[in-house]
């Protein structure tokens, strides 16, 4: 088996979080100081920290890494311990070849220069001589897509046009370990999907890619992913796996924010009627907390009208804010249940119940915030409104084994078989 493209072999990396000592007399007269502190049980002394702890993976060339993790787990200094800015405390740190980052687009970029000197200055920068530059430079052009604006100062580029040349340089560079930072979310459409492309072609082509970002989705494309949180690994292997348990911790370990709430009130002050909960209810009559494909579902409101209200109308509409999915509907709902003239002429009052059946319900799969609504009448104001009353999971068909965020069967079949083609 040929040696790994990538390695790390229980790798830590340690940090004080005090101030640096920047003068001689404070590296003198701290010496004795330092000399005496005691380590705790982990080895750190005192003010120091684990931003890596025992981080152990391999990568073979052609294959990619996603690294994820919260905020502050340690998934940049993986990249600049293989970038060689940093070296561990521990273990060792491997990688076969050159290896090249778009860590920071436009680092190095003179804003009072021409886009054409700043190819040149950015390519040296990046570890290209200026005859590979030279070489390369109608390639960088044509892949930046603003030939027309290379004569032009870059600090009056657009954002766009600058993140444009800076990734197209990058690109360009030839590594054969490729390091990747939040970069690949720049520039329209259409030069993302030309940069996620180019992820492809560089694989194919046998660079390895480790890659940190908190876009999920760009995460899913990868072959393996590595889930660390507070610089410790948790979870290495098929991204899927890795991505559901990221999320599933985010949610044990952070509390569902406090639902935004607003009714009207009654003279005395108190709320004309409240939606005090609302309950997803499989077809066994038991609470829901994710919802299979295809399922039948009973949504119930339990409600409290403090005051009369005259022929109510109840809703619901669901948003997708799963973070692994890119998914936004600003002006249409995935889905809505409202009650409208089902209570015409009804007057609420006190403590009761209302709910709703929905047969074979398909949404895309992912997590959903649910927001409710009382109205009274034909109102176009609600009465009480609550935005985040509670969550649900769609979840994937078990048959499933696509990307799609609506899964459908399919039967496949070729009613005409090529010419030249074997059964």
């Amino acid at each position: 088996m040929t040696a790994p493209a990538v390695e790390f072999d229980a790798v830590s990396k340690r940090f004080h979080k005090g101030a640096r000592i920047s003068t001689l007399a404070g590296l003198v007269l701290g010496a004795p100081r330092r000399w005496l502190a005691r380590k705790n049980e982990s080895g750190l002394l005192p003010g120091e920290f684990y931003a890596l702890s025992e981080v152990t993976f391999a990568l073979q060339a052609g294959e990619s890494l996603g690294i994820l993790g919260p905020n502050g787990s340690g998934k940049s200094t993986v990249l600049k311990l293989l970038f060689r800015i940093l070296r561990p405390d521990a273990g060792q740190v491997r990688a076969k070849g050159r290896v090249g980052g778009l860590i920071e687009l436009g680092a190095g970029f003179h804003p009072y220069l021409s886009g054409r000197e700043n190819v040149f200055i950015n390519g040296a920068i990046l570890g290209m001589t200026r005859a590979q530059v030279r070489q390369r430079y109608d390639s960088i052009v044509e892949f930046a897509g603003i030939a027309e604006f290379m004569d032009m100062p870059v600090k009056d580029y657009s954002s766009g046009m600058y993140a444009r040349l800076a990734f197209a340089i990058a690109a360009h560079a030839d590594p054969d370990v490729l390091l990747v930072d939040e970069v690949l979310a720049v520039g329209d459409a259409t030069f993302q999907l030309k940069c996620y492309d180019w992820m492809a072609r560089m694989r194919k082509s046998g660079r390895a890619v480790v890659a940190v970002s908190h876009d999920l989705y760009a995460m899913a494309a990868s072959s393996r992913c590595l889930y660390l949180n507070a610089g410790k690994p948790v979870l290495l292997g098929e991204p899927r796996a890795v991505i559901d348990r990221y999320l599933q911790d985010l949610s044990l370990g952070q509390r569902d924010p406090v639902p935004e709430t607003s009714f009207v009130k009654t003279e005395s002050g108190q709320a004309r009627a409240v939606i005090e909960r609302v309950e997803f209810l499989g077809d066994d009559g038991q609470q829901l907390r994710a919802l299979e494909h295809g399922a039948e579902l009973t949504i119930r409101f339990h409600f409290q009208a403090n005051a009369a209200v005259e022929s109510p109308m109840f809703g619901l509409t669901l948003f997708h804010d799963d973070a692994r999915i890119p998914l936004s509907s600003p002006r249409h709902y995935l889905f809505q249940a409202f009650s409208g003239e089902a209570f015409k002429g009804m007057t609420l009052r006190g403590k009761g119940v209302v709910e709703v059946s929905v047969k074979d319900v398909r949404l895309p799969v992912g997590s959903y915030r649910a927001k409710t609504y009382l109205y009274e009448r034909d109102g176009v104001t609600p009465i009480f409104l609550q935005d985040g009353a509670t969550r649900i999971e769609v979840k994937r068909p078990g048959w499933s084994d696509g990307r799609a965020l609506l899964d459908h069967r399919q039967t496949w079949g070729m009613p005409v078989m090529a010419e030249g083609s074997q059964p």
